[in-house]
């Protein structure tokens, strides 16, 4: 019940502030209610196929791509930084073309993505990082959209980061059922809070500017 219906139905609270607000929202703060929408519609598309008893770890393999493609394109609005606009641009083409590349030839459509997925984690975490330490803090930081925006990524991000990476090995190589159920709560509760203060962002748009 938590993981297929709590944790997903969650995002509708950042996409309800974020409709509220859109009008006043600047680029960024759009880039990441499109992939809300994107998102809840492909975690959509998972519960028909669980309901199914389908299987839906292809979907996960499609979100890697849509996650990292919006999200970055959010920090590249961030940064003032010719250079590293340019950079994220490119890691924008190339990134899903590994994911592909990965799918296709490397690791099946039907396992976890656990090359591709932490990948991605590392990427967001460490531009979310590099745009903290460039911005610094200001008087008024914890009324900044872009401050709960970001303290949601660094909630979820690196901690899910082992996760990703561990997936594979926990449900299919020691088949620990107990372990697997665990550690996906833990994941879904990170959800919950990066929804949580996504929603916060949103909200705080209007006062913004």
């Amino acid at each position: 019940m938590f993981l297929t219906y709590i944790v997903p139905l969650s995002i509708l609270i950042p996409i309800l502030f974020g409709i509220l607000n859109f009008k006043v929202a600047k680029a960024g703060p759009k880039l990441l209610f499109y992939f809300l929408i994107a998102s809840g519609l492909i975690n959509l598309a998972a519960m028909i196929l669980i309901a199914y008893r389908m299987k839906n770890l292809p979907l996960l393999h499609l979100y890697t791509i849509v996650e990292a493609v919006f999200i970055l394109s959010y920090f590249r609005t961030l940064f003032v930084d010719l250079l590293l606009k340019k950079v994220l641009l490119y890691i924008i083409i190339l990134f899903p073309v590994l994911c592909i590349i990965n799918f296709s030839f490397i690791q099946s459509i039907f396992t976890y993505n656990t090359y591709t997925r932490p990948l991605e984690a590392i990427l967001i975490t460490f531009f979310c990082l590099l745009y903290l330490y460039k911005s610094g803090f200001t008087d008024n930081w914890i009324e900044k959209p872009s401050s709960w925006f970001n303290m949601g990524i660094l909630v979820y991000f690196p901690v899910v980061c082992i996760i990703f990476i561990l997936s594979n090995y926990f449900t299919f190589v020691i088949k620990n059922k107990e372990m697997n159920h665990l550690i996906w709560n833990i994941h879904g509760a990170m959800s919950m809070i990066m929804y949580l203060a996504w929603g916060k962002a949103f909200s705080l748009i209007k006062k913004d500017g």
